[in-house]
């Protein structure tokens, strides 16, 4: 090809290649610029989101089971303040969670004061709904005492000897036996100070019953991990004779106005059951702690700090209590009524 006619062909090259990298530059500045707009739009975004809050672990799922000492039969409070009448009532299950504020609690309440019209019956009632509700740990404080109490025998009408409230006993075992999540359970204390006030003489089992229950139920209890045994019956006698209840390292006294146990002497008071929650609350803490279980641990973890102790726990109840009425106006004292100036006599007509 000749000289002359590459030059035309270049001549006419160059003057196409200019509006395409003209075009090329535009476009990268172009999506350069879109670029960034996004980024921007992006990061505002961001500032305007609501900054997340840290996770915290599922609360502890506890189902409580039993009879009128956790449903809180009786169990009420009424004190006069400046400002008026407070008055309120607690379940077990109230207590617990005031007796440990940290852990972070729900519960499903299946204690009934009427548990021991039919305790075979109610007790399997109570065991199926905590066992529907999928604990992490069960309270049964005085799922047992029924079992061993009472006047009817394991398949209904009379008792007719103390060899069947044994029999019963092992109904409320098997029952027990059903969960897999820890159970935190009272052995069966000596109430016979309550037979003519809230028990009958034919609703106490005899002296040796008593012994062979508790002797039957740690024998059950010894074999099963997932089984914290609160000692009601030494809590019981230590009240009887000293009138006081040691709750780990705290000791808790009775006083003439803050009694531990009611006049019925079954019943705990609302300062009795705080001490009990407490009880309750050490065992349920530990038996998490022996999970071997990530959600148990990230729930242990956050309650670091809770150190169930009695007298926190009756001033938290306090602090529940509502005010039912105002103070009472002061009555206005009686002002005797003024006697009358007796008339002066008339003058004499004529005077």
């Amino acid at each position: 090809m000749r000289p002359h006619r590459l030059a035309s062909i270049f001549a006419l090259a160059i003057p196409l290649t200019f509006p395409v990298a003209a075009w090329a530059q535009d476009a990268r500045v172009q999506d350069g610029r879109a670029q960034e707009a996004r980024s921007q739009e992006a990061r505002s975004q961001e500032a305007r989101a609501p900054t997340a809050e840290p996770t915290r672990p599922a609360p502890v799922r506890i189902a409580v089971i039993g009879a009128s000492a956790s449903a809180g039969f009786g169990c009420s409070w009424r004190e006069t303040r400046a400002d008026g009448d407070y008055s309120g009532s607690f379940r077990l299950a109230d207590m617990l969670k005031l007796a440990c504020p940290d852990l972070s609690i729900v519960t499903t309440d299946a204690s009934s004061g009427f548990f021991f019209l039919s305790p075979v019956a109610n007790g399997a009632k109570a065991a199926k709904r905590a066992r529907d509700f999928n604990p992490d740990c069960v309270v049964a404080l005085d799922f047992l005492f029924w079992y061993c109490y009472g006047d009817d025998a394991p398949e209904g009408g009379p008792l007719k000897s103390e060899a069947d409230r044994l029999v019963k006993l092992e109904k409320g075992l098997a029952e027990l036996a059903t969960f897999e999540a820890p159970v935190v359970v009272g052995d069966i204390p000596d109430m016979s100070r309550a037979v003519g006030k809230m028990l009958s003489a034919r609703q106490m089992p005899a002296t040796e019953t008593l012994a062979k229950a508790n002797e039957r139920f740690r024998a059950w209890a010894k074999d099963r991990a997932n089984v914290r045994v609160v000692p009601l019956a030494r809590m019981q006698q230590q009240l009887m004779e000293e009138g006081a209840l040691e709750i780990g390292t705290d000791r808790l006294v009775a006083t003439k106005d803050a009694p531990l146990l009611q006049r019925d002497e079954l019943h705990p008071t609302p300062q009795g059951l705080a001490g009990l929650a407490c009880a309750v609350a050490d065992d349920v803490k530990a038996a998490l702690a022996a999970r071997d279980d990530a959600r148990a641990n990230a729930q242990l973890n956050e309650a670091k700090d809770c150190e169930p102790d009695a007298e926190d726990t009756i001033q938290r109840a306090r602090g529940t209590l509502a005010r039912r009425a105002a103070p009472r106006a002061p009555a206005q004292p009686v002002v005797p009524a003024t006697p009358a100036t007796p008339a002066a006599p008339a003058a004499p007509a004529g005077s």
